[in-house]
């Protein structure tokens, strides 16, 4: 019982310090950040671009499709899935999307650069 009591002390003594210490420094560069949610990258031009963004910006954005590396394999699954819940992709045009997302978004994409965001209002 006493070396739990010793734990919890040193616990306390140890949150009281971090307490008194205060805040951690700002070292987040100041530099100027698109909002978060902000639209940040649209899809490549191409045939499919017009379906691409009526199926897929609905509930994504364009950056969340654009950091994929995905085969074909994996895209006609995904475009299969979403097609399932509910994305507005004719039965017809699904293998020229698929087409399209693995040409600019296949396994060997190296395009997409996150982008540092700031939360909204700051």
């Amino acid at each position: 019982m006493k070396g739990a009591r010793r734990v919890a002390g040193a616990l306390g003594l140890a949150l009281g310090a971090l307490i008194l210490a205060g805040p951690a420094p700002n070292v987040i560069d100041e530099k100027p950040l698109p909002a978060l949610g902000a639209e940040l990258g649209a899809f490549p031009e191409g045939p499919m671009k017009a379906l691409a963004d009526q199926a897929c910006l609905h509930c994504h954005s364009a950056d969340m499709v654009r950091q994929q590396r995905l085969t074909e394999k994996q895209w006609t699954a995904e475009v299969n899935k979403m097609a399932g819940w509910g994305a507005a992709v004719p039965e017809e045009e699904r293998a020229a999307l698929v087409a399209y997302l693995v040409e600019h978004f296949g396994p060997g994409n190296d395009s997409f650069r996150p982008v540092e965001a700031r939360p909204v209002g700051k």
